[in-house]
This record gives C-alpha cells, structure tokens and sequence, in this order.
C-alpha cells in the first residue's frame, strides 16, 4: 500500500532524477502511451475501490478531494474490458445526481467525469435524444434526476455510480427505487459520491454492513487544485 495519501505520480515527482529515468526507461512504448489514463498510478488512497465483498462503496471528502474522479473511474473499470471492444463486468449502468442537468454536466461531460477520463479508443459516445453513453463494447449507462425517483422503475442495471446523495431532496425515494432496479448479474455494485453530511439517508447506508467507506479531505488533492482554491 502507497504511505498515506499519496499517490504513485506523486512519488515519483519526489524521487530521483536518476529513479523517474529508470522507472520511466522501464515501461513499454505501449504502457507510456496508455499511462495518462491508467488511474492506479495517478490516484490517491482514497480514490481506488476497496478490497472485499462489498455492494455499496461510499466515497466522503469536501470540495476538491477527487470524488468525481473517483467515480468516473469507477465506472470505467466495471464497464472496460482489457481491449476496446471486450466486456467488462458492468453492461447496464444508472448515473443519478441531484438533477438531470447536474447528472450530465459533472458526471458525464465535467472536467472529472467519464469522457474526460476515457482514452480515445474506450471513449463512449453521447446520446443526447436518449439521455445516455453507449461504450465502444456495448455497455450503455443512462443518466437519471434524483428529483424524478419514478424514472428509476422499471429499467435494471448491473453497477450504478450515485453523486452528493446528501443534497437530494428526494433521497430515500430515489435512493429505494435505485436498489429495486440493481439487480442485475451475480454482484451488482453502486459507488456513492459525497459530500459528508448528517441526513437519515446516508446514515443508514453507512450503517449498511454491505457498505465500506474511504474519506479524504481536500488537502489530499492539493496537487490537483489553484492554489487560490486551497486559500478559500
């Protein structure tokens, strides 16, 4: 396990110029080209899916501190097969923010969200009249409004990606139409990113024994942020 928060990149930063040639001389032209998109050696602790048998993964940390990253990722890693158009474990998956607009404009097209994370070759493409990202390997994740609970009935999925469940208005009838829905496949998955606050919801789903939980402040991303961000 890397020491505290840091994150692979950063360790290389601080090693040796004689080290980073070394580390650098030692990867394929293949693994070079791929490596801005390869999130294990840019991601912090906090950022990467716990080990074990788990269905809810809960990512808390204020403004800043890498959790749509998180779960753009996520999401990657359940839907990407090993090549372009190779399955992955995830070919139904629901995007739910607070509304349709925010649901598209943080999760999908944001500086963070799936797109700008996706290399060229595994980048989905957008389907503006149908509201959702269809991957190169035919993994489709449709984008739903926690304010609309009801446009959660019906449709299944096998993973769902869920951003500041705590802001929801309507969060225990999205949140419950959610869980009827991800059902499919042997273990379907959900990853919650949030700010921390103190609502029933999230509180139950914390005490959820199927949940784990990674925190980080924003400090943990300060390499990320304008330095006039961290003086806020």
């Amino acid at each position: 396990m890397r020491p505290g928060l840091r994150s692979g990149a950063e360790l290389l930063a601080c090693a040796t110029q004689e080290e980073q040639t070394a580390f650098l001389d030692s990867l394929s032209e293949q693994t070079l080209l791929a490596l801005p998109y390869l999130f294990e050696f840019w991601a912090f602790e906090h950022q990467l899916p716990p080990e074990g048998d788990w269905r809810t993964w809960v990512i808390m940390g204020g403004r800043g501190a890498g959790k749509t990253r998180a779960g753009a990722e996520w999401v990657r890693s359940m839907v990407e097969g090993s090549r372009p158009m190779d399955m992955g474990r995830a070919r139904r998956v629901a995007l739910v923010g607070e509304t349709l607009d925010q649901t598209r404009e943080v999760m999908v097209f944001g500086e963070s969200g799936i797109l700008a994370c996706s290399p060229p070759d595994r980048r989905p493409e957008w389907q503006a009249t149908r509201k959702r990202l269809v991957w190169p390997n035919g993994a489709v994740a449709q984008v739903f409004s926690a304010h609309d609970p009801e446009s959660l009935r019906g449709p299944q999925f096998d993973a769902a990606w869920v951003d500041e469940l705590a802001k929801w208005k309507k969060a225990e009838e999205a949140w419950d139409m959610l869980q009827f829905g991800l059902r499919l496949g042997d273990c379907p998955r959900q990853c919650v990113t949030t700010t921390p606050k103190n609502v029933p919801i999230l509180k139950a789903i914390l005490g959820n024994s199927t949940t784990v939980v990674t925190r980080a402040p924003t400090e943990a991303n300060r390499a990320y942020l304008a330095a006039s961000f961290l003086e806020e």
